[in-house]
């Protein structure tokens, strides 16, 4: 039987009963009698005890006043951004990449009004450089003898690391070399998505991170560790004195807080030459990682403390002629890079509603975000000392 079936039968009743022969009009029986005295008192017992159920009943309590919220706001956009300027540190931008020397001059203008002092640039390939389409393989060598002859015009503004392309027969040849030539380090990208056509750990690649772990040359690299986990795992058992700078913290910012990101963490407890860097990168992924530290700040935070001496400042906007990347574009960059580390509340315009790179917070009109408000002790060694770690052997 159908619940609504049920329904129907408890509010109608059964059915008729069969009719007997009808008695005069306006006539009563004893049985009519009885019948209606039985119907009236038990009418009258629901009642009462309805009346009694409805009294026991407590009134419900009016509903409590809330205290007034004294706590910070939940959400970024609701908190006054600081308007204080940059702290007074000598910065040293451990990751960033120059297209060509010809737009040299704007970066360091923008770097003189922003505190930036020094500069790590990292060698591309064209691909970095120009975007999809380009070939990966090309540019490496050109862009290399770029950032060592920058580095030869501002010897105390620029650090140059070169590269080369994993495929390339005469590659550790081409790294002496620079390296002879004044290249203080080493940038490698076969970690990296767009560049991974084979394995981090492939046996011509061994005499490299040999060569690099022997001599203590640096290398600045880009490890999707949530990807190739396995691989880059592998070459740091083999060589775990390499010195390695991981930027982007392992390419887990997305996910702070993941199996991930723990675990990337706990490779520095077991390889104390590992560093990382601040950077996220340009644009629109500058703008999603503002928006995962404003969110988790706790977890960001709790990273830095415990690897205080390992963490990098860095951008990675990367230098070209785009004309959008203009002296002030780039100050604003290098701003926001270290708002998010020295301050609880900031604005980024570029973030606001309406701006190129607006965040997806449709409530986040003004491109407020949660910053670390890290300590100066801790800012020092992240912009200013803890490169001094990276060349040390």
């Amino acid at each position: 039987m159908g619940k609504k079936k049920r329904k129907k039968e408890a509010t109608e009743g059964p059915g008729p009963e069969p009719q007997a022969v009808p008695a005069p009009a306006g006539a009563w029986n004893a049985r009519d009698f009885f019948l209606a005295l039985a119907i009236t008192l038990l009418v009258g017992a629901i009642g009462v005890a309805v009346v009694k159920a409805h009294l026991s009943v407590p009134a419900p309590a009016a509903a409590p006043v809330p205290a007034p919220d004294k706590a910070a706001p939940d959400k970024a956009a609701e908190l006054e951004p600081s308007t204080a300027p940059l702290k007074s540190f000598q910065v040293v931008n451990a990751h960033e990449h120059l297209f060509s020397r010809k737009y040299l001059n704007k970066y360091l203008a923008a770097c003189q009004r922003t505190g930036v002092a020094k500069t790590l640039f990292v060698a591309s390939s064209e691909f970095t450089l120009k975007g999809k389409g380009a070939d990966q393989a090309k540019g490496n060598e050109e862009n290399t003898e770029e950032l060592l002859a920058a580095a030869n015009e501002h010897p105390d503004a620029i650090i140059p690391f070169c590269t080369i392309y994993p495929g390339d027969p005469q590659k550790l040849e081409k790294i002496k070399e620079f390296v002879a030539r004044g290249a203080k380090g080493l940038k490698l990208y076969n970690g990296h998505g767009n560049f991974h056509s084979s394995p981090m750990d492939t046996e011509d690649m061994m005499p490299v991170y040999a060569y690099c772990a022997e001599t203590g040359l640096p290398i600045c690299w880009h490890v999707n560790y949530p990807n190739y986990k396995e691989e880059f795992i592998r070459i740091l058992e083999k060589f775990p004195q390499l010195r390695a700078i991981v930027p982007h913290f392992g390419v887990t910012f997305f996910r702070p807080g993941s199996t991930d990101w723990n675990e990337f963490e706990q490779l520095f407890d077991r390889y104390p030459n590992l560093y990382t860097d601040t950077s996220f990168g340009t644009r629109e992924i500058l703008v999603s990682g503002l928006e995962t530290v404003s969110r988790r700040p706790d977890i960001f935070k709790a990273f830095i403390r415990k690897h205080s001496d390992r963490v990098l400042f860095g951008t990675d906007m990367v230098i070209t002629g785009n004309k959008e990347k203009t002296e002030d574009w780039i100050a604003a960059i290098n701003t926001v890079c270290r708002e998010v580390l020295e301050k609880d509340a900031y604005c980024f315009p570029l973030a606001a509603k309406g701006a190129k790179y607006a965040t997806k917070d449709p409530d986040n009109e003004r491109g407020v975000f949660r910053g670390l408000g890290l300590d100066d002790e801790t800012l020092r060694k992240i912009y200013e000392t803890n490169i001094q770690g990276v060349f040390a052997h």
